[in-house]
């Protein structure tokens, strides 16, 4: 699967002293290089906006100047200083979820799957707003999309259905379908294994469907249905990808 480096937007938010109350809650040497680094940090200037919002830290520890600078850090691709300004920030104020959600997206770049749970988590309690909430339920079923192949690389194929059952509880994620059909043919579980690769081709957004014909129809073979098998691997083989292995399983069972 490929891996998406940032999977929600970070909720940049632009925040002027003029007209805003909620910036006038800090303190006022730290509102002007504040406001400085959010123009910068809006046109892609990150490395100039960072030297703002450390100016403006030393004025205020205020929360949001923490996360701008975060947020400036994770663009630049300097992940273990983001994370360090997204935990004080958090520190600074435990509900703003923004944190949480891009500390999140920094551990899931990391491949740090079970970091990246636990923060997007924490969105889910905190924000209100459904439009987060939905897309933080695509990234949790991502990262448990994430710990799943890890585990089925590991073998360990029972714990990978467990991760996989885990991301379609949030949401109908075709990907995970895919792998949970895989997972449950190695693990000899094969009623269960077409029923995701069903799933699978019911919510293809961004899998072929030969791959959920695939497993459908090794599935079939391991329950001596022929017929339902050859049907399956049929449509399987004119893949590339499961050309061969299709093509292997239906000479065996002829």
């Amino acid at each position: 699967m490929k891996k998406v480096t940032y999977l929600l937007c970070s909720l940049l938010f632009i925040i002027f002293i003029v007209n805003t109350a909620s910036a006038q809650t800090m303190k006022k040497e730290a509102v002007q290089p504040f406001n400085d680094g959010l123009v910068k940090s809006q046109k892609g200037d990150y490395k100039d906006a960072v030297a703002d919002f450390e100016k403006a830290l030393t004025f205020d520890k205020d929360y949001r100047i923490y996360y701008q600078l975060g947020f400036a850090q994770m663009k630049l691709n300097n992940s273990d200083e983001a994370i360090k300004n997204f935990e004080h920030s958090i520190k600074a104020d435990p509900k703003f979820d923004a944190s949480y959600n891009n500390l999140g997206n920094v551990y899931y770049s990391q491949g740090k799957y079970q970091d990246a749970i636990n923060n997007f988590q924490k969105v889910l309690t905190l924000s209100k707003d459904s439009a987060i909430t939905s897309a933080v339920k695509f990234n949790l079923a991502l990262s448990y999309t994430g710990l799943a192949n890890t585990a089925e690389n590991q073998k360990s194929y029972k714990k990978a259905i467990g991760f996989l059952n885990k991301a379609v509880t949030y949401v109908d994620y075709d990907v995970a379908y895919l792998s949970l059909a895989k997972n449950y043919v190695l693990d000899s579980q094969y009623d269960k294994a077409i029923a995701a690769g069903l799933k699978a081709l019911k919510y293809k957004k961004n899998i072929s469907e030969t791959g959920p014909d695939y497993y459908i129809g090794v599935a079939y073979s391991q329950k001596n249905d022929m017929k339902k098998a050859k049907e399956y691997l049929n449509k399987a083989k004119e893949d590339p990808i499961y050309k061969n292995a299709a093509e292997t399983v239906l000479k065996a069972i002829k």
